[in-house]
């Protein structure tokens, strides 16, 4: 018995600002972001790309308030997700754009890699707000 060995996606979503990206948060469920990765893959790709990643995608995690999503897709596919995900422009109708931070075989992987980046984040926050001159700058 073989089993099927995935990768996973840590994701974030920078949405336009205004009424509309508000109501857009709300409003996204996992499955909605599902159509938007499966759409991109299939117009990348085409139905191949598709059938190939199909079978496995899923998005195992998303948190609305910080914008931050894990996607689960075929090891051997991984890379055509990827970049799929850079051609997704909107969702339903709003502006944005979906940025990959890290890409792991685990979940908890992904995990760790999430805390570290919050923890670094944080830092340059508190060190923004101790140096007013200072301007901060968000990757």
């Amino acid at each position: 018995m073989v089993r099927f060995k995935n990768r996973y996606l840590l994701l974030e979503l920078s949405l336009a600002s205004g009424a509309e990206a508000s109501h857009v948060l709300q409003t996204l469920t996992p499955k909605r972001l599902l159509a938007a990765v499966k759409d991109a893959v299939e117009g990348l790709h085409g139905d191949y790309g598709l059938a190939c990643v199909l079978h496995s995608i899923s998005v195992k995690y998303l948190n609305v308030l910080t914008r931050v999503a894990l996607l689960r897709c075929p090891r051997a596919h991984h890379r055509a997700v990827w970049a799929a995900m850079a051609t997704i422009t909107n969702i339903h109708k709003v502006p944005c754009a979906i940025r990959v931070h890290h890409v792991g075989g685990t979940i908890k992987s992904c995990q760790q890699f999430l805390v570290q980046h919050n923890k670094k984040k944080l830092k340059e926050m508190v060190d923004s707000a101790a140096n007013p001159g200072t301007a901060l700058v968000c990757a």
